[in-house]
């Protein structure tokens, strides 16, 4: 009888024991468990600027510069020249002034590899085609024509300038529509210069991540 209640004892220490490990151990278990996506954290901050804002940074500089050649569903759709277009405004507002790190003194010409145009464009659009092949013909209807600026042995667009723009449009916010977590969607008026008459409307779907945004769609509104 002594000896099965000094059995009984040691198991019910050790069972203790086991049920302190498996109590400390949850803690660091619950610790290891994924942390909710941040991804609304982007499009809160969007959502905080002002109607005039969120038109300026997103909507009213690219309808300048490309006008109705950036309208598509999907970004598959976007011809190679528009993406270029696209490329070309994008990294001249830059800050940064990213565009003189192609800057090439020996021949006075921007030497930007392919690889860098997509880099940029993956920044802004997701499942587009890029083909640097499409901009011969480009170029050559460019005044003045220009030949030879896709250098397919080097991989890079060699080119003289990458594009100055300028010009105003008249734009105003008609609808924003959160659409999720992460996309939003702005319809933009475009008016005269007195702002009596619209002229035409556009609606932009736009996705928001944690490295900054991308158009998911671009259309006309009849």
């Amino acid at each position: 009888m002594r000896k099965m209640s000094y059995v009984f004892f040691i198991m019910l220490v050790a069972a203790s024991l086991m049920s302190g490990c498996a109590k400390e151990a949850l803690p660091e278990a619950e610790a290891n468990l994924p942390s909710a996506p941040s991804m609304t954290q982007p499009l809160e901050q969007a959502l905080k600027l002002s109607d005039e804002e969120l038109v300026d940074n997103y909507c009213a500089g690219i309808d300048l510069v490309l006008a109705d050649n950036l309208l598509f569903a999907q970004a598959k759709d976007i011809p190679s020249e528009t993406l270029y277009s696209f490329f070309c405004y994008i990294t001249n507002s830059s800050e940064e002034n990213i565009q003189e790190q192609w800057y090439n003194k020996t021949d006075d010409k921007y030497h930007v590899p392919i690889a860098d145009i997509e880099a940029v464009l993956d920044r802004y659009f997701d499942g587009y085609h890029f083909d640097p092949a499409q901009l011969i013909p480009y170029f050559a209807e460019a005044s003045p024509p220009q030949h030879d600026v896709y250098q397919p042995q080097t991989k890079e667009i060699v080119i003289g300038g990458l594009g100055g723009f300028g010009g105003e449009r008249f734009p105003k916010l008609a609808a924003k529509e959160q659409l999720s977590d992460d996309t939003l969607k702005l319809t933009v008026d475009y008016y005269d210069d007195q702002y009596t008459e619209v002229f035409y409307t556009k609606a932009y779907t736009i996705r928001f991540t944690e490295e900054g945004y991308q158009y998911l769609s671009i259309q006309k509104v009849e």
